[in-house]
């Protein structure tokens, strides 16, 4: 099996594709803070748990992360959406 697949419960390989996460993070004592980032995953499960997996890690002293997701979409949806208004302004 190549890095990226996993399988199924039927041995299907399924292949990761990445995914784009908006969201907001906030940790105790410190602002929110909005960001994006991109992971690879099969499914929305996966996906929760790379992301979760990436925060634990920028912020291992943390006793409690919230972390309100505004926007979870594979990057192949997003290429077919228009990320920019008329003027040309990113608009995420």
């Amino acid at each position: 099996m190549e890095e990226g697949e996993h399988t199924s419960s039927n041995d299907t390989p399924l292949i990761a594709v990445e995914w784009m996460v908006e969201y907001i993070l906030e940790v105790r004592g410190e602002p929110p803070v909005r960001s994006i980032t991109v992971v690879d995953a099969t499914d929305l499960d996966m996906v929760r748990s790379e992301l979760y997996r990436e925060l634990t890690s920028i912020y291992p002293e943390a006793s409690r992360i919230d972390v309100t997701v505004i926007r979870m979409a594979t990057i192949a949806s997003i290429e077919t959406e228009s990320l920019f208004d008329e003027d040309s302004t990113f608009q995420p």
